[in-house]
């Protein structure tokens, strides 16, 4: 069970990689068109002091807690969790792992007020504020 939670946590994260794993034919692989690229500040503003919810299109739910602070907190609806320092970058987000979850960065953009992660896979995941 252990080593199926890395592996979730993995595929989460990670950019490329023999970890990232192939997502199911249902999951979206492209952004809407409307989508714009965001700037590192705005990007930091956005997710800072926020909680952000995920469903991938296999079902498996995340919950990503950024603090203003640069810290994370991850949960995983398969039991994973870990913690990390976060930074933005025009664009994307890097996240540097303390515990088992693989360190990287992916790409966020936005569309209106909807925020969507590219995973390493491929897959666009749509982000819900809480």
């Amino acid at each position: 069970m252990k080593h199926h939670n890395f592996l979730c946590a993995a595929a989460l994260f990670t950019c490329l990689g023999a970890s990232a794993q192939t997502p199911p034919a249902s999951a979206p692989m492209d952004y809407p068109p409307e989508v714009q690229a965001i700037p590192a500040q705005a990007l930091t503003e956005l997710l800072g002091g926020q909680v952000w919810t995920a469903r991938l299109a296999n079902g498996t739910t995340w919950r990503m807690d950024y603090n203003r602070s640069g810290y994370m907190f991850t949960d995983v609806s398969t039991g994973g969790r870990d913690t990390a320092k976060w930074r933005t970058e025009d664009g994307r987000v890097c996240h540097e792992f303390r515990g088992s979850f693989p360190s990287g960065c992916n790409e966020y953009k936005l569309a209106g007020n909807k925020l969507y992660l590219k995973r390493g896979n491929g897959e666009i995941v749509p982000l819900e504020k809480r």
